[in-house]
């Protein structure tokens, strides 16, 4: 009886006073002015040394034996136990791999097309000029990237799109982009307000 009663008060007046509503975690939302911040996604494991042998079970993982090998033996920087390697492949292109050093797993990298083959899987920037590169931290699942042609006439230098990711299950997913120019109507001053 009291149990019932105790059941029928709880549905007619809500929680208990101090009880916490759940739900949903809140998805931040992020912008060019609150972009995201290393701090905000600490790594969650540590390197167990030595590093487990690298697990290249695709030919387009084969393609970069030496380079991934290599990679594989120096000592993580990123997200604790992961070392993202980079090289050139082309004038205008980088390509990058992430390893897990605990693992031997191999990713692409977060502009590269996952599910291509060859090259296509770890092209990581096909505009890689002036301001381009990408920034992590070993302490952190953040990756920032700077990416892309935007030739500004009015500061003579090039502007990258700079996209921010988070490493998560096994995969990067995009939380922002900001483009290096605005829109074109707003760079030739289209859609002001005028006196």
């Amino acid at each position: 009886m009291k149990i019932g009663l105790v059941l029928g008060l709880f549905v007619i007046f809500g929680r208990p006073a101090g009880a916490q509503e759940t739900g949903p975690p809140e998805i931040k939302r992020y912008d060019a002015q609150h972009p995201p911040r290393f701090e905000e996604f600490p790594a969650t494991e540590t390197w167990n040394p030595p590093s487990k042998p690298l697990k290249l079970a695709s030919p387009s993982e084969r393609l970069f034996k030496t380079r991934l090998t290599e990679a594989s033996k120096e000592k993580p920087n990123f997200a604790g136990h992961y070392r993202l390697t980079d090289w050139g492949c082309g004038s205008n292109c980088s390509a990058s791999a992430l390893i897990d050093l605990n693992t031997g797993e191999v990713f692409p990298p977060p502009l590269a097309r996952p599910h291509k083959t060859g090259w296509d899987r770890w092209i990581s920037c096909v505009s890689s000029f002036e301001g381009t590169g990408t920034e992590i931290r070993l302490d952190s699942r953040l990756t920032i990237i700077r990416c892309g042609m935007n030739y500004s006439e009015e500061l003579q230098k090039n502007l990258p799109d700079t996209y921010y990711f988070v490493w998560e299950s096994n995969r990067f997913r995009q939380l922002l982009k900001i483009p290096g120019l605005p829109p074109p109507a707003k760079r030739r001053g289209e859609g002001r307000q005028r006196d």
